[in-house]
């Protein structure tokens, strides 16, 4: 009798535990075409290949950023420095700006704990200062869905 209630607590909290674990958060995808300005800075070789890790659609998420992340990270500094910043590179502190450069020449770094500094940086920022995500679509189910009658949304 105490097996048998032993082992139903030990299937409540296993029950229990992943129930109510943190879900983890989806890696999105990149998208299939590269970054603009890329194309006019890059050497055809290596804008082939992250076209070709962009439109690989055999390989997961983590995988195209690793492999991104390892042809980056192969490149010369004054190659990556000739890259155009993401929008509203230019609004942020120049201190910021200098701690984004360092964390990005940094080869020691793989993506994972690259992007885990850049996310520290954007945290200590003002909460004004700090880079909007941009709005994602909704899912395609909702795009052209009628509300309470409304007329028929456009995204």
């Amino acid at each position: 009798m105490r097996t048998v209630a032993a082992l139903l607590v030990v299937a409540c909290c296993s029950a229990y535990a992943q129930h109510f674990q943190q879900p983890q958060f989806a890696l999105p995808r990149l998208p299939k075409e590269l970054p603009p300005g890329f194309v006019e800075v890059l050497p055809e070789d290596v804008i082939m290949r992250l076209r070709a890790v962009h439109e690989n659609p055999n390989l997961t998420a983590e995988q195209q950023h690793e492999q991104i992340d390892e042809i980056m990270t192969s490149l010369p500094d004054e190659l990556v420095e000739r890259l155009p910043q993401p929008p509203g590179f230019e609004n942020l502190p120049q201190s910021t700006r200098d701690q984004l450069r360092s964390i990005h020449r940094d080869k020691s770094l793989n993506w994972r704990q690259r992007a885990e500094k850049i996310r520290a940086v954007f945290d200590a920022l003002p909460p004004h200062l700090r880079p909007q995500l941009p709005q994602m679509p909704p899912p395609p189910q909702f795009r052209g869905a009628r509300a309470f009658g409304s007329p028929k949304f456009v995204f």
